[in-house]
């Protein structure tokens, strides 16, 4: 393995220890790389937000970087830079991730004849439709490579019943793509049972720690409306059923000097939507009205102060804490004393021990998790100074390192 591979360095060890590496080290030729994303800033979602940085890393690299994406019904295309985005088009026909979509899509990809184009692929960003799913398969015999990272494996909907065909159709590309890329030991190890051999290339924070010039973390509590010995919990991302937040109301409920601070807002997909309009169904009961704030979707720099403000960050996933959670990544970068509940592989629970204070996803643990913390702050403290230790391991010059590496193993074979 060529040092400047940023990969798992041992599974069983007690750390996930990924190599660092210098863009500049990397033996490189510029490159037109096209990223496929169903959803980017300024539109809501973790997927866009790290496509974002990911390309302006690139681009920093000297590399050209083009977005494909959908924006009002319409195809948009941009070209990145570490100083901004540029618009290039869009498209004045109407667009869609349907089957009925693609030979829009494809005559796109075909105009601007990228070196690679590489699918960031979540199954919600693209409204559960399975046309991009597709994609890596007429391209195949393109002399376009392609590549998808899989931020998740949920399968799409298809229709009723459809059982395993949904699993079929979400690995499709992987068993097409020129590359396969995943963000996380969970997902490596459910593709490599079906026979694929992806690489492992970790996401990065998609909120840096920069905090608004003249910040004052006590001025900034008090706008919130925490004031005196009230401790503030924050809960980082979008609202969905995966990602708890009902189980931390449920806690927050019977605290009256608790405030939570949702800094986030309501998601795309339909499913996520109905689920939000539930959330603020619950909040706006008089017990809660007062103590919580949804700060709807803010820059990166009032994130950033958010977070700093708070005395815990609680992420009370349903299905464990991920490395793929860019949210989680965020919290740590900003040394956080993050509770989140128990991932799934023991790979990444050994990455997170000691970094994170773990808790079941039930109302009754994470009261205990939170109020033992409050009462502890060199607890706290030392949850602080693991969780900036621990984001060292997922920098972006070594996450876009991987990538170009990456790109151009295949390009010489």
């Amino acid at each position: 393995m060529s040092t400047n591979t940023l990969s798992v360095h041992n599974p069983h060890s007690a750390h996930l220890w990924y190599r660092m590496a210098d863009l500049t080290n990397v033996e490189r030729g510029r490159m037109r790389i096209l990223f496929i994303t169903g959803e980017y800033p300024p539109q809501p979602g973790g997927v866009g937000d790290y496509t974002q940085r990911l390309g302006q890393t690139l681009a920093n690299a000297g590399h050209e970087i083009l977005v494909l994406t959908i924006v009002q019904q319409r195809w948009r295309i941009l070209r990145v830079s570490p100083e901004g985005d540029q618009a290039l088009s869009s498209d004045r026909g109407m667009a869609s991730w349907r089957l009925i979509g693609l030979g829009a899509l494809i005559r796109h990809i075909r105009r601007l004849q990228p070196d690679w184009c590489h699918i960031q692929y979540q199954t919600g960003a693209y409204g559960m439709h399975i046309g991009v799913n597709v994609l890596a398969t007429i391209l195949r015999h393109s002399n376009i490579a392609t590549a998808i990272t899989y931020h998740d494996l949920l399968p799409p909907y298809l229709f009723p019943k459809a059982g395993m065909v949904r699993e079929w159709v979400t690995l499709l590309p992987a068993r097409t793509a020129t590359a396969v890329i995943v963000t996380n030991p969970e997902d490596e190890a459910k593709l490599r049972t079906s026979g694929l051999q992806p690489h492992l290339i970790p996401i990065g924070a998609n909120i840096e720690p920069v905090l608004p010039p003249d910040y004052d973390r006590t001025a900034w509590r008090s706008e919130l409306g925490v004031t005196g010995d009230k401790a503030l919990i924050g809960y980082f991302g979008l609202l969905s059923p995966s990602k708890g937040i009902d189980l931390l109301i449920d806690v927050v409920i019977d605290h009256p000097q608790w405030h939570l601070l949702i800094i986030g807002g309501t998601a795309t997909s339909a499913t996520d939507r109905a689920f939000a309009e539930q959330v603020y169904r619950r909040l706006s009961i008089p017990a809660l009205r007062d103590r919580v704030i949804v700060t709807g979707h803010v820059t990166a720099g009032q994130v950033s102060a958010h977070l700093s403000a708070c005395d815990l960050v609680v992420l009370p996933f349903r299905d464990g804490a991920s490395l793929r959670r860019g949210s989680l990544l965020a919290a740590l970068a900003h040394g956080c004393a993050v509770i989140t509940t128990p991932p799934a592989s023991s790979t990444t629970a050994a990455a997170l021990t000691g970094v994170v204070q773990f808790a079941a996803a039930r109302p009754d643990a994470l009261t205990t998790a939170i109020t033992t913390l409050l009462k502890n702050p060199i607890a706290r403290t030392r949850l602080s100074e693991a969780a900036r230790t621990a984001a060292r391991r997922f920098d972006w010059q070594a996450i876009g390192a991987a990538h170009i590496e990456l790109y151009q193993s295949y390009m010489k074979c």
